[in-house]
């Protein structure tokens, strides 16, 4: 492990906690009518929604756009399921933001500041360069460097985006980690050539193929309960 010089950081659900964000533009909006409705659902169809556009987006069948552009035609869909919530476009518009304050898990800025003494650490993600730069200044947090795959040629968990961050950080793919809670973003970091550390999820994510397969100790380089941990085992 003393090869590695650079960390590349998940952030949407790994460092970024979207779901209570959501959970609670939607309860708020709820309460001001009067009515109920089950938050966690509403951000569980949100996501799913999001990375059906993502596949879409992968495999050609729509044009490339960005994560805003993803999150809000995704909006769309899932509002009409809440007919009760009686969102107009304007207030979609509105909720679509939520994604650009989203709160990091409590114990990741001090962790942050420890790894970056060490390593270069930069964002690898599939959200979009705006919501990465808001989320983080929401959370008075600097990173190295954001890279976005909006601006690459790929989004994750393609191999063509990981090793993209790797030439751009001048580095071989042995020489960066990738972070995240996500297993199937890490398997298919390894599989490029990356080092992997899994982080132990605090939230559930919608369903996908491999997203939680091979989350066990063995799978990956590094194994940590949380991000004061991971800071830890990295840092000694």
């Amino acid at each position: 492990m003393a090869k590695i010089q650079a960390l590349t950081f998940d952030v949407g659900g790994s460092v970024f906690d979207w779901k209570s964000a959501v959970r609670q533009e939607i309860e708020t909006r709820a309460q001001a009518l009067g009515i109920e409705v089950d938050s966690e659902s509403f951000a569980m169809d949100w996501r799913r929604s999001m990375f059906e556009l993502l596949d879409q987006v992968q495999k050609g069948q729509i044009p490339r756009i960005n994560a805003d552009e993803m999150h809000r035609s995704a909006l769309d869909d899932v509002a009409a399921k809440y007919p009760n919530l009686a969102l107009s476009a304007p207030d979609l518009d509105e909720i679509n933001q939520v994604w650009h304050r989203l709160p990091v898990w409590p114990e990741f800025p001090a962790a942050l500041t420890r790894l970056k003494e060490r390593y270069r650490v930069v964002v690898l993600t599939i959200l979009s360069f705006a919501i990465v730069v808001d989320s983080s200044k929401f959370n008075g947090i600097t990173w190295d460097g954001i890279l976005s795959c909006e601006f690459l040629t790929h989004y994750k968990p393609d191999k063509e985006a990981y090793l993209a961050a790797c030439r751009l950080l001048g580095l071989r793919p042995e020489q960066v980690m990738m972070v995240a809670a996500h297993p199937l973003d890490l398997k298919a970091a390894g599989a490029a050539g990356l080092r992997t550390a899994f982080v132990e999820p605090k939230l559930a994510e919608p369903h996908r193929p491999g997203l939680y397969a091979e989350s066990t100790p063995t799978a990956y380089d590094y194994y940590a309960k949380n991000f004061t941990d991971l800071a830890a085992q990295l840092c000694g």
